[in-house]
């Protein structure tokens, strides 16, 4: 599928909520708090980024010794990040 930026969006506004309040509450320093949302934002951003498709990936393909252009080549199914 498409990458979704409103999911993501939706995903890190809960994320951040639930971080921000949790935080709050349990008096975080500023550092715990720093790391917490590097986590969260982490977190999300892979999970947008594998949720996408990967489609007409093409490439030269070369010699090796000399370097030399040989072909291309070029993906024709669907393929995800990993």
């Amino acid at each position: 599928m498409p990458l979704n930026k409103t999911a993501l969006q939706s995903e890190l506004e809960t994320k951040l909520k639930t971080n921000f309040k949790k935080g709050k509450d349990e008096e975080w320093s500023a550092d715990q708090a720093a790391a917490e949302l590097a986590r969260v934002l982490a977190d999300a951003i892979d999970t947008f980024v594998r949720g996408g498709d990967v489609k007409g990936v093409t490439s030269d393909v070369t010699n090796v010794a000399g370097n030399t252009l040989i072909g291309k080549g070029t993906q024709t199914g669907v393929g995800k990040v990993q």
